[in-house]
């Protein structure tokens, strides 16, 4: 396994695990996460407890829908969104 992992590696790892759970990382970030997981116990811990409470809140809203009106202005806004770019 690699050299532990420092504070700053390790502050760098957490700042991006909603991303990693999320699967909004490229995949040599998300690399570079599961390999620091694998070598850092603090850092594997504090992911298991991340993805222990996404499960329970999955599991006990699963049941629960967006009214209707919260839809409605969620679909207006992105309807109304107009991205610029410069060029």
């Amino acid at each position: 396994m690699s050299e532990p992992a420092t504070s700053a590696a390790c502050e760098h790892i957490l700042e991006q695990l909603y991303q990693f759970h999320d699967h909004e990382l490229t995949e040599a970030e998300a690399t570079e996460i599961r390999e620091h997981l694998m070598a850092c116990e603090p850092c594997l811990d504090r992911y298991d407890v991340e993805q222990a409470l996404r499960l329970l809140i999955r599991r006990c809203c699963a049941a629960q829908a967006a009214p209707e009106t919260l839809r409605m202005r969620i679909r207006t806004t992105v309807t109304r969104t107009v991205i610029v770019t410069e060029g």
